[in-house]
């Protein structure tokens, strides 16, 4: 009994780690935060090639699964809502 006492807390965590994953706003706004600072600097001098290149080929496509997300949510209400 004591150690499932114990390990509510731990899954608690998980839980609330989860959740924060599973958001779609969480991944648009992490995805924004490195797009929009990585677009200044390539901008800058688009012949060097930086780190910044790397990081934008990896947070575009987080933005992108994310509004998906979103719009497929919102157009699944809507049809739950005509039904």
């Amino acid at each position: 009994m004591k150690i499932a006492l114990t390990k509510q807390p731990d899954m608690k965590i998980l839980d609330i780690l989860r959740k924060i994953k599973n958001n779609p706003w969480v991944g648009v706004a992490v995805s924004l935060t490195l797009i929009i600072p990585s677009l200044y600097e390539i901008l800058d001098d688009i012949t060097v090639f930086r780190k910044e290149y790397i990081l934008l080929f990896i947070a575009f496509p987080i933005y992108i699964k994310s509004l998906k997300k979103i719009f497929d949510d919102m157009l699944d209400a809507y049809d739950d809502l005509s039904e």
